[in-house]
């Protein structure tokens, strides 16, 4: 694992997330109009008698993969800040904080700072270098 893309897990988690909000979401959806069960007789077909139950059976599934993804969200949130935190280097703890957990883009970063594009970019490369210096071990070799 690179150090952006470990310093991105951040993002990753969090787009993760808010498609697993919209999965449960559509399903939510969907079992407002499940109808109820027909009394017809079929021939050869096998019935789910719990459509319902079966729905929310798949929307709690769902939900409880949701809140894994938030705790493991949170912890590595977390860890990463703590992380940046710890950059000695001012320029390069606002680089880096503002990259990757407030997911800014260069040219806002470059706006707010009053620094060029290119002078941010060559900024977020060596704030990357410090960082790998200083906690590569912990996630280069996974």
């Amino acid at each position: 694992m690179t150090t952006k893309e470990y310093l991105s897990q951040i993002s990753r988690l969090n787009r993760t997330i808010k498609n697993k909000l919209s999965e449960i979401s559509q399903i939510r959806e969907l079992s407002y109009s499940i109808s109820a069960i027909s009394s017809e007789e079929k021939v050869k077909t096998t019935l789910t008698y719990d459509k319902i139950g079966s729905t929310y059976a798949k929307i709690d599934a769902l939900q409880h993969q949701l809140n894994q993804i938030i705790y493991e969200y949170v912890d590595r949130k977390n860890e990463i800040i703590a992380q940046i935190d710890n950059m000695e280097n001012e320029i390069f703890y606002d680089i880096l904080f503002s990259r990757y957990v407030e997911q800014k883009t260069f040219e806002r970063i470059a706006q707010d700072m009053n620094y060029s594009f290119r002078q941010i970019t060559r900024l977020h490369e060596k704030a990357l270098k410090e960082f790998e210096k200083k906690y590569g071990a912990t996630y280069l070799e996974k």
